[in-house]
């Protein structure tokens, strides 16, 4: 005759947690399965960072080589950590309850789940924090995004003290901090970035101004998911009881495969418009996938209709482009031309002239 109960003697905080295990194990299986998932999308991004690196002659690739395989490594062991907590709790201690339970503040490698997630976010907003000053080049705006980051890497830290010594309250107040830290620096980033690509297009050619608008999406595209993701998280660990609160995980753990992905997904967009530039010659992909004029090649933006004058040595034609206004005088009852010419600069020689007051040039 099968069982209908357990047979096992549990304590009650035993028998709770088991009685809640959709909550209390549930969290850390399906948080791991995200994880694996989105390792697979990371893994895919390097690939393609070193294969465009293997590809491009320029130093670009090399350059931040040792930062993709620091983030690379990172993910692996954030990966290889979700693996041990679920490989643990449900399999060496199933019929073990009494110690499961409490791995979640006794276990190292459990213990510093939220902690490794802050050191993966801490690298990758290093790496935008020092784009954007690269843009904008004001130590005074950089100054709170710095300390936006090292508050809320210190607030993860004081969280991990906080769960090693048991004190529940200060474990709360920290993670609040640290993700409050973690969603403004984000937030800064992002509109500081915007802000200092927006100032560069009030003047320029409308190849530079197309470039930097794209360049404004691909900032949206790859700060936006880990944004909004430190958002929700922030919301979950502040409204969730203490039976659902380790459901906040999910978003702990999508965070960090995030922030890596955000950053693969930066440096390979970059890549490949250099890549795709220096073999077209001038006219590269763009980071959105459509077609960018390069600036040092004369020519025309069609859709546009704009005139672009790059390096005079390298072209062949020059067209200067004439406007003739006519004067009617009602005493002589004559019409006079005069030709107004509108030019970038003046051509050296003259090489015909038409009649009518029209004077076109076109200098070999």
């Amino acid at each position: 005759m099968a069982a209908t109960s357990s047979v096992i003697d549990l304590s009650p905080a035993s028998k709770a947690f088991v009685a809640n295990r959709a909550n209390s194990l549930g969290a850390w299986v399906i948080a791991g399965f995200l994880d694996a998932i989105l390792m697979g999308i990371v893994m895919c991004q390097v690939g393609a960072f070193f294969q465009l690196s293997r590809r491009s002659q320029e130093g670009f690739g090399r350059h931040y080589h040792w930062l993709v395989a620091l983030v690379t490594f990172l993910s692996l062991v954030k990966t290889g950590q979700s693996i041990a907590i679920v490989w643990v709790q449900n399999v060496s201690d199933f019929m073990n309850p009494d110690v499961a339970r409490t791995l979640v503040a006794t276990a190292w490698w459990q213990v510093t789940a939220p902690l490794l997630t802050a050191i993966i976010g801490f690298v990758v907003q290093s790496f935008f924090a020092l784009r954007f000053y690269m843009l904008a080049r004001n130590i005074f705006m950089i100054l709170p995004i710095a300390c936006s980051m090292l508050l809320g890497f210190g607030g993860a830290c004081l969280q991990l003290n906080s769960i090693i010594v048991g004190n529940a309250k200060a474990k709360v107040m920290w993670l609040l901090v640290h993700l409050i830290c973690s969603f403004m620096t984000d937030f800064m980033i992002t509109v500081g970035t915007i802000y200092a690509l927006r100032t560069r297009t009030s003047s320029g050619l409308a190849s530079t101004i197309s470039l930097i608008s794209r360049l404004m999406r691909l900032v949206f595209e790859s700060a936006i998911p880990s944004t909004l993701v430190a958002a929700v998280d922030l919301i979950m660990s502040q409204t969730l009881d203490a039976n659902h609160l380790l459901w906040h995980l999910l978003l702990n753990y999508a965070l960090a495969k995030l922030y890596a992905i955000s950053l693969l997904y930066t440096l390979n967009c970059v890549k490949e418009y250099r890549y795709s530039r220096s073999l077209s010659g001038g006219h590269a992909q763009s980071l959105s996938g459509g077609r960018v004029p390069s600036s040092g090649t004369p020519g025309t933006d069609r859709k546009r209709g704009d005139v672009e004058l790059g390096d005079r040595s390298n072209s062949n034609h020059v067209y200067i482009q004439t406007q003739v206004v006519t004067h009617v005088s009602p005493s002589q009852g004559s019409v006079e031309a005069e030709d107004l010419k509108h030019s970038g600069w003046q051509p050296d020689t003259w090489t015909k002239q038409l009649s009518d007051g029209v004077r076109r040039a076109v200098v070999e």
